[in-house]
């Protein structure tokens, strides 16, 4: 009456239930992948900030800069 991993009872094929430790490495496995994406965004929203704090201070040195560019001094 056993053929493999699906039961035979009176004609009708039915699953096995499946083993509660795949479902379990499958919730790991996406609680997983979703920290990686979060970390992914975190550190890119991070880096933009870094950039545009860099774009804004390299501004602000030029803008207070007591020597002209171009001055040749």
């Amino acid at each position: 009456m056993y053929a493999g991993h699906r039961s035979v009872s009176i004609g009708v094929y039915s699953r096995a239930p499946e083993v509660p430790y795949v479902k379990e490495r499958r919730g790991r496995a996406v609680k997983k992948l979703l920290l990686v994406a979060l970390a992914a965004i975190g550190g890119l929203l991070v880096y933009r900030q870094i950039q545009a704090d860099r774009a804004e201070q390299d501004l602000w040195t030029e803008a207070t800069d007591s020597v002209p560019a171009g001055s040749g001094v």
